[in-house]
């Protein structure tokens, strides 16, 4: 199975363990600056998120290779496949502000200062192991069989739902059909067609939202509507012709 993403590869290496974010967090964070400052306790909260998830163990299993994971892991560590592209891009987002926080850091700046004009490097081998860019070769492509994330069967690369323990795969899609099924069953009420007759304009907009969608609603409002029109038009030349003005 291929699917497109519109997320950019950033090749970096994450060394912190991410949670899996929400639609709303996700977009929060795209409208957040990508520069921002983080005290001593966000550095302390995210070592205390990364032990909690590293201690974790409950697991899932990746879509492209199948062997298990982490539950709120964003990338698979066996094949590089990106379970959790939003994940994945508020992490990176994240480890840029650190490491652009460490790399203005007024003593890091003296050390490689000296480092530059005397040959002697102060810097710690752990934080520069820590911070240093290591090229990872991500994909958002699966590759031959796709796997259940949830009970790791073999499922069909356009399924919805495993057909082994019911996981919901594509929650979209899921939604849609969904919908799909309530436009089908929907019925014409009978206050639709009172509201259809007695209000003016209602049937057009009722016919207008349902048209394509719920047919057996939007056609019988459109006649409700058309007879509320006539007969306002009719009360109005009736009452032009009592009035006298023509």
């Amino acid at each position: 199975m291929k699917t497109k993403h519109s997320f950019d590869t950033d090749n970096e290496i994450i060394d912190v363990a991410y949670r899996t974010i929400s639609d709303d967090e996700a977009m929060q964070a795209q409208q957040q600056p990508t520069q921002q400052s983080y005290s001593d306790a966000d550095e302390e909260a995210l070592e205390e998120l990364a032990r909690e998830v590293m201690l974790d163990p409950e697991r899932c299993f990746c879509r492209n290779c199948g062997q298990p994971i982490y539950k709120n892991a964003s990338v698979c560590v066996h094949c590089n496949y990106v379970v959790n592209p939003l994940a994945l891009r508020e992490g990176q987002r994240l480890v840029r502000a650190r490491r652009d926080k460490y790399e203005s850091n007024g003593v890091i700046k003296v050390f490689r200062f000296v480092h530059k004009y005397t040959g002697i490097d102060l810097e710690p081998e752990e934080q520069k192991k820590r911070w240093a860019v290591r090229p990872q070769n991500y994909h958002y492509q699966t590759s031959g069989k796709v796997y259940c994330s949830s009970c790791g069967c073999v499922v069909d690369p356009n399924a919805s739902v495993c057909v082994n323990c019911n996981y919901v795969l594509n929650p979209l899609a899921v939604r849609r059909a969904q919908i799909a099924l309530s436009d089908k069953q929907a019925k014409l009420t009978v206050s639709d067609v009172l509201r259809s007759l007695l209000i003016p304009g209602a049937g057009f907009k009722v016919f207008k939202k349902y048209s394509v969608r719920r047919p057996q609603i939007a056609k019988p409002s459109l006649i409700g509507g058309l007879i509320n029109s006539g007969a306002l038009a009719g009360l109005a030349l009736l009452a032009i012709r009592w009035l006298g003005w023509f």
